[in-house]
């Protein structure tokens, strides 16, 4: 774990930041250890921990920092895991207000910028999921395309970052192709479902899931009068299911799906 007087990387620019610096602490380190301790441990305490210490690097980093854009950045994912946990609609209030700070508050040539970004749209796309507004899913998605605008392109296999957020890009628009039931939504997250998965290892943890992400724009096509696409969907959902391990808790989800699809090819005589 990150110690809470370790030594931070660098300066701040007002009394608050020359403080934290000559006291040597690291709240967002700490605040990120915490996290991930709560990832594996789902105690609510090291949430709230957490959240404290992203609390703490908001006060004492200044606005000219990047910390101080990262520890707004990181209370909207945590609050995001707070509402994913508790259900607790202000908590995705909290999630989506400390996402629009980050984002506006990142100073310029930010690194971590596309993070941010990332990490406000996922915020909204909950928010979707919520309530179907409309704008909500239109500006994560436009979060999303930014944050590729950003990325480096580089060579197959140095793009994990970039492939994750084509994902995000491609769920986003799934999302609304769904609910619009616009083909050419869906096929526009069909091409970025597919280069995720072009670009992610078979051996990589995500690959299941890549497969079913496309397996699932897919199948969105079939459902807006294009059964052409209904034994790709089918053979994508089939790989995916093989490759989750055992006892994945999206297995069952992954096996109904299947299920549909072959119900459908019946119908379609496809």
């Amino acid at each position: 774990m990150t110690k809470w007087f370790g030594r931070s990387k660098s300066r701040g620019n007002d009394k608050a930041g020359d403080a934290a610096e000559s006291e040597h602490l690291e709240p967002l380190g700490v605040s990120d250890d915490l996290r991930l301790a709560y990832g594996r441990t789902g105690d609510p305490k090291l949430l709230r921990g957490s959240m404290q210490a992203a609390e703490l690097a908001v006060e004492v980093y200044p606005v000219a920092d990047f910390r101080h854009a990262a520890a707004l950045s990181s209370l909207c994912m945590l609050h995001r895991l707070s509402w994913e946990r508790d259900r607790d609609a202000p908590d995705l209030i909290k999630a989506i207000d400390y996402g629009r700070q980050a984002v506006d508050k990142s100073p310029p040539g930010d690194p971590e910028l596309s993070r941010h970004r990332s990490s406000l749209a996922t915020a909204l796309q909950e928010a979707y999921d919520r309530t179907k507004d409309e704008e909500s899913i239109d500006e994560a998605i436009a979060l999303y395309r930014g944050c590729l605008d950003i990325m480096p392109v580089r060579a197959a296999g140095q793009n994990e970052e970039r492939v994750a957020q084509e994902s995000n890009l491609a769920n986003a628009l799934l999302r609304k192709g769904r609910v619009l039931n616009d083909g050419a939504i869906l096929n526009e997250a069909a091409g970025h479902a597919r280069a995720a998965l072009r670009d992610t290892p078979d051996d990589h943890p995500m690959h299941p899931f890549r497969l079913v992400d496309l397996g699932g724009a897919l199948l969105g096509l079939v459902q807006t009068g294009h059964p052409e696409h209904m034994a790709a969907a089918e053979d994508m959902y089939t790989r995916g299911l093989r490759e989750l391990p055992e006892r994945h808790p999206a297995r069952p989800g992954v096996e109904q799906t299947l299920t549909v699809i072959k119900g459908m090819r019946r119908q379609f005589e496809v």
